[in-house]
């Protein structure tokens, strides 16, 4: 137990000195190159990951179309945020929990990237949250977001907010699943040590929007997680 602290400290210490370097340039290139800065994000996260002696499995391909989509998948590890970038092509934001963005570094470039904070406690809050959604994707962004809304504890699915399917409908926008598998025996939310292993990230298929109902979408969106063992 104690040499798996040791290896965890320097592990963050790594990742930390790893993203202080990367983080003047994550700041400063969207002043430059409006499209820079995603393909440096895409190098940070798979710098994250490899500081963290995470191996990542990617199964299936994002979709080459010029569609935008929303993008969702689990929510089992702060280190959720370092994923997406690695696989996404594109311009790209997404609706994140407010107190990410207090967060120093973290939180500047989460604002770089036009991230959209939302208050979960704050209803009136995070209607508005969820119009600006809508208007990233009326702009040729794909939209991040975690359905589940907060980090699982034990490992099993939580259950799905309502929002990021309204958008879905409102804008009728294709949802996108992204399963991750593997990441809440790495760094569970319950859990500050880490245990390096391997994540599979699973990119399904597009899910239509047309004709269905926010429920009808939802359920169908939670069946395809359920075919798999998240943990």
């Amino acid at each position: 137990m104690k040499m798996n602290s040791i290896y965890s400290i320097f592990l963050y210490f790594r990742a930390g000195i790893f993203l202080l370097i990367c983080a003047p340039i994550l700041l400063i290139l969207p002043i430059v190159s409006s499209s820079g800065i995603y393909t440096f994000s895409k190098f940070v996260s798979k710098g994250m990951f490899w500081c963290f002696n995470i191996k990542r499995k990617i199964i299936g391909t994002f979709p080459s179309t010029s569609d935008t989509y929303i993008m969702m998948h689990n929510h089992s590890s702060f280190l959720d945020l370092f994923l997406l970038p690695s696989i996404i092509h594109g311009k790209y934001t997404g609706i994140i929990a407010a107190k990410n963005f207090k967060i120093p570094i973290i939180g500047s470039i989460l604002r770089r990237l036009k991230g959209i904070p939302i208050y979960r406690k704050n209803h009136s809050s995070a209607l508005e949250s969820l119009k600006i959604a809508e208007k990233y994707l009326k702009m040729g962004y794909h939209i991040a977001i975690f359905p589940e809304g907060t980090r699982t504890i034990t490992g099993e699915l939580n259950q799905f907010k309502k929002g990021g399917f309204h958008i879905a409908i409102n804008t009728q926008t294709q949802i996108l699943p992204v399963i991750v598998q593997g990441l809440y025996n790495i760094k569970p939310k319950t859990r500050w040590t880490l245990k390096p292993g391997v994540v599979k990230i699973i990119i399904l298929d597009p899910i239509s929007v047309v004709n269905k109902s926010v429920d009808e979408l939802i359920s169908e969106t939670r069946k395809l997680y359920l075919k798999y063992n998240l943990s």
